[in-house]
């Protein structure tokens, strides 16, 4: 009888599809070409970008949006350096991303060879873990170390090359090492002596309020931190990768939790307890927001972070679910009604001094009328995406997180990459096929990813973006503006009035061109109801920044 064999491709395939990944997230090289032809062997879906970097970001909007490992692959030399900025951007904010790369032949090592690199240098630094196979047979133990690596802990990308003679080297089956599975359940909770210390400190609050950040999506704690706060009767605040964990929709949910938010400043100026769950202080949540005499109980998987830059009560090491786990179960069922109700007080003002502006009938549009046009069509079945610099700051002051995992975007890190969106946005519609997608980027964000309308017309991934187009790079113009009072010309910031609906029609979408307020709701309704890859070019006026 004939003895089976695995290509080093068909290995990686494998110890893939038993960890359950559904796409892997690329473009196409001979250096990775088994495992693609693997991949898609065994059920697992090659998704094939036109740039690596968008590969990269869509393993992130894949983990964003589903909580679960996202795979991205490029080939040898510049593939593999093209994925690096989403690497990088992985790494500053904790996502589970797995990247597996090219690389040339062991046999080409430093002789001038096609594509031969040294790959791994660069990124040993912005990656939990990184790893170069030297034997083909050991590629499921790479690989599956790997999964363990991204996964558990503080989440980060993991970084694999495979030299192109042992992806494509056939290893009889006896010889390959495989295991049942490379992640054990069960995650650290708190120290109990914390616990009652948390507890109790919460029951003796009189106006706390609790900050939920990326570490409560990445341990799946939204129905544990649900079920605390409405335990508790605790006003909460959402930020990075928890936004919509506790929907902007529920009575206790007052919003983003960001410097810039006067809900989040007035609420810490005046609270007397933070419970803050799985975030770091720094970028859109800076120290200066924590009054010195608040109290504050901190939580994180990670030990460092429990003091950087603040000053703690208490702090808990543990997972975000199995702690709030256990203080929902030992907390007393209580009310917090006058301050919730006067939080909310504070939000309603907001809304209602916007109002005028949402409903400006401007020409040039008001960037405040498009959040509302798109706001009106945002519901619980919808997943928002947010890109660009003003346009980013627009929507976060404006559209909800209606649910977890609905509202990835690039707010989710202080790396801060434009470019984002179109591939987070192509990775949500996969995760969540049901859902209508809509996309609020900027003209300047959008052109990184145009040319992926090219996979999602391809691949049939319809969802629908939403451009406010100020002809410019908005954010830097009026920051250096406001430096200075003479007629200096601006450099390199004005960009032109581009019909970037007439590029996405020419890739095989759907596009629209608004230049009046009244037309912005039903271009959108149509470009939802189109059924593919699809624009709203709307054109704002240059002269208005966000509000905050």
């Amino acid at each position: 009888m004939k003895s089976r064999k695995y290509n080093g491709g068909s290995l990686v395939a494998e110890v893939l599809k038993r960890e359950g990944v559904k796409y892997v997230f690329g473009l196409a090289g001979g250096h990775i070409y088994p495992m693609m032809e693997a991949c898609e062997e065994r059920g697992i879906r090659f998704i094939g970008v036109r740039h690596e970097m968008n590969a990269a970001f869509m393993a992130e909007g894949w983990a964003l949006t589903t909580g679960t490992v996202g795979v991205c692959t490029g080939t040898a030399g510049p593939g593999f350096t093209n994925l690096v900025t989403g690497l990088a951007n992985s790494s500053n904010g904790g996502f589970p991303v797995f990247c597996i790369a090219g690389k040339a032949r062991i046999t080409e090592n430093d002789r001038n060879e096609l594509q031969d690199f040294n790959q791994i240098d660069m990124v040993k630094h912005i990656t939990k873990h990184s790893r170069s196979v030297s034997e083909a047979h050991r590629i499921p133990e790479y690989v599956g170390r790997a999964m363990a690596y991204c996964s558990t802990g503080r989440p980060g990308p993991v970084y694999l090359e495979i030299p192109r003679d042992l992806m494509e080297k056939d290893v009889e089956a006896a010889e390959a090492e495989f295991q049942e599975t490379y992640r054990a359940a069960g995650a650290p909770a708190g120290d109990p002596a914390g616990i009652e210390a948390a507890v109790k400190m919460l029951g003796e609050a009189r106006k706390p309020v609790v900050i939920a950040g990326g570490g409560v999506w990445w341990s799946q704690a939204q129905r544990e931190l649900e079920e605390f706060v409405e335990k508790t009767g605790i006003p909460v605040f959402t930020r990075n990768a928890a936004r919509g964990a506790v929907p902007d929709t529920h009575g206790l949910c007052m919003g983003i939790a960001a410097s810039g938010s006067p809900v989040l400043r007035m609420a810490l100026a005046e609270a007397d307890l933070a419970l803050v769950v799985g975030t770091r202080t720094g970028y859109t949540m800076t120290r200066d927001v924590f009054p010195r005499s608040l109290k504050i109980i901190r939580i994180d998987i990670d030990p460092a972070q429990l003091t950087d830059q603040l000053d703690v009560t208490l702090g808990i090491v543990g997972d975000a679910r199995m702690v709030l786990r256990q203080l929902a179960d030992a907390a007393d069922s209580t009310a917090h009604t006058e301050w919730v109700e006067h939080l909310r007080g504070i939000k309603n003002n907001l809304i209602s001094a916007a109002m005028p502006l949402a409903m400006s009938d401007q020409f040039p549009i008001h960037p405040m009328r498009l959040m509302f046009e798109i706001l009106k069509r945002v519901d619980p079945d919808t997943v928002v995406v947010i890109d660009g610099g003003d346009a980013a700051k627009w929507g976060n002051l404006v559209l909800p997180a209606t649910g977890p995992g609905q509202y990835p975007g690039i707010i989710s890190t202080s790396f801060g990459p434009l470019g984002v969106g179109i591939p987070y946005a192509m990775a949500a519609k996969l995760a969540h096929p049901d859902k209508r997608v809509i996309l609020l980027t900027g003209d300047g964000a959008f052109g990184y990813g145009a040319m992926e309308y090219d996979t999602a017309v391809r691949y049939g991934i319809p969802f629908t973006t939403v451009i406010l187009n100020d002809r410019c790079w908005g954010m830097i113009k009026r920051s250096e503006a406001r430096k200075t009072s003479d007629e200096k010309e601006f450099v390199g910031l004005d960009l032109v009035e581009t019909r970037y609906d007439k590029v996405v029609e020419a890739l095989g979408g759907y596009g629209e061109h608004v230049t009046q307020p009244g037309d912005i709701g039903p271009a959108i309704d149509r470009t939802l109801a189109s059924g593919k890859p699809a624009c709203v070019n709307v054109m704002t006026d240059p002269g208005i920044g966000p509000l905050l």
